[in-house]
């Protein structure tokens, strides 16, 4: 019998145990999403709204084999000429930590992966090179001891950087602070001006975002039991990555995660309520207004969705202004179709033609490549049979007004953990 399970990363990160009791995993529909091509013949990738359709680079952490003294990071890679996506040819994965999922990984100015593990207390870095290849960072990993306050998978985003790529953001959970790291020259990492910040009293920041144009930062005061939150603080980030709180902040708005989009006017937000966490739905996403010059949040819209969102994923680089939400259903038997959604001048949410989607890659969490062309998914599903967990990661295309469609297959990772999506430099 396979089963799908609950994506969520806090369950999957602790998955390297293989011990199933309590890691919170729902049962789901067999398979992921739909693993044909979307089409008849040889799968094609469109050419995303006449966007650059090169290569993109999917890293993710894989655990280790059981026993293993060391994991790895494995490489994948979305070649748009010839319609694939696999394992990146020639490929040298660079060892880390074992049995450790990661607590979050991201990628700055396409050209730096970082990823950081609470186990050994170190932030990872290397350079990633046009085909692909990862070298290390002079003096990576760098030591980073409050990372022991930022157990592993607590939230999506707990490592970001900004659009610009110039600083490196992580948010120390149970130790209520934010750390700020600028990236230099090779990617080495320094110490930021005035880190680490502490958070008001009670806050502990778990999901972090940008602003679209990389003015602010926005944190949002997260409950790890039931996947909600009860506040966002904003910060006006400064020369050297600077905080500074923005006045009024921490905003009273109930989110779980937010993120920015292009023109950075806007923020999009879900609150973070689904049944298998908090007991009740909130089929809702909340748009915020970005004060001109202040960074304060009001909102101005609240979208009905189809179901609630788990998570959310927003263009805030480049492209357009799409947002997609993930999530799993109240049964517990499957991961909700994707939906689409595009964002108005004024922040009108309007649903995109053919949302949500059905009969493609689907799952908990997804990432968007830096152009706005390509849509990754990720989740897992059990087999019970065998009681061997897969991880899977779809790659969609993102065409005219937002619809989505799925020309190449899906590919299955080694291990659940972090991972991240970055365009070719």
């Amino acid at each position: 019998m396979v089963i799908r399970v609950r994506a969520l990363l806090v369950a999957a990160l602790l998955l390297m145990t293989m011990s199933l009791a309590g890691c919170g995993h729902y049962t789901c529909g067999a398979g992921f999403g739909d693993t044909t091509c979307g089409s008849s013949g040889s799968p094609t990738l469109s050419q995303g709204n006449g966007q650059n359709t090169a290569s993109a680079f999917v890293y993710a952490v894989d655990q280790g084999a059981t026993g293993a003294s060391n994991g790895t990071i494995d490489g994948y890679e979305l070649n748009a000429s010839s319609s694939s996506f696999g394992a990146i040819s020639s490929y040298t994965a660079p060892t880390i930590p074992a049995a450790e999922g990661g607590m979050g990984m991201t990628v700055a100015q396409k050209q730096f992966l970082y990823v950081g593990f609470a186990g050994s207390l170190e932030i990872f870095g290397w350079t990633v090179s046009s085909s692909g290849a990862l070298t290390s960072i002079s003096g990576s990993p760098f030591p980073a001891t409050f990372l022991s306050g930022t157990p592993s998978g607590i939230g999506q985003d707990t490592m970001i950087t900004d659009p610009a790529g110039a600083n490196l953001f992580i948010a120390d959970t149970f130790g209520s602070k934010i750390y700020v790291y600028q990236i230099g020259s090779g990617g080495v990492l320094t110490s930021g001006t005035g880190s680490p910040l502490s958070m008001p009293s009670g806050f502990e920041p778990v999901n972090m975002t940008t602003d679209g144009l990389g003015k602010y930062l926005y944190v949002t005061n997260g409950n790890t039991g039931t996947h909600t939150g009860t506040s966002v603080a904003a910060y006006a980030i400064g020369t050297g990555g600077a905080l500074a709180a923005v006045p009024g902040s921490p905003f009273a708005f109930p989110m779980w995660q937010v993120k920015g989009e292009p023109t950075g006017q806007f923020l999009i937000g879900t609150s973070g309520k689904t049944v298998p966490y908090a007991g009740v739905d909130d089929n809702n996403l909340y748009v915020f207004s970005i004060g001109s010059g202040t960074g304060a949040l009001t909102q101005v819209a609240k979208q009905s969705t189809v179901y609630a969102p788990f998570s959310i994923a927003a263009q805030s680089d480049s492209g357009g202004a799409q947002v997609y939400s993930f999530g799993f259903n109240d049964t517990q038997t499957a991961f909700n179709p994707i939906e689409g959604y595009t964002i108005s001048s004024s922040g009108t949410l309007t649903a995109d033609s053919g949302s949500p989607f059905s009969g493609i890659g689907n799952g908990s969490w997804g990432q968007l490549d830096q152009s706005g062309v390509l849509l990754f998914v990720y989740g897992s599903f059990l087999d019970t049979s065998t009681n061997q967990v897969t991880t899977q990661i779809a790659p969609l295309d993102v065409g005219s007004g937002g619809a989505l469609t799925q020309p190449i297959t899906t590919s299955t990772i080694a291990t659940p953990g972090f991972w991240t999506v970055t365009d070719a430099p």
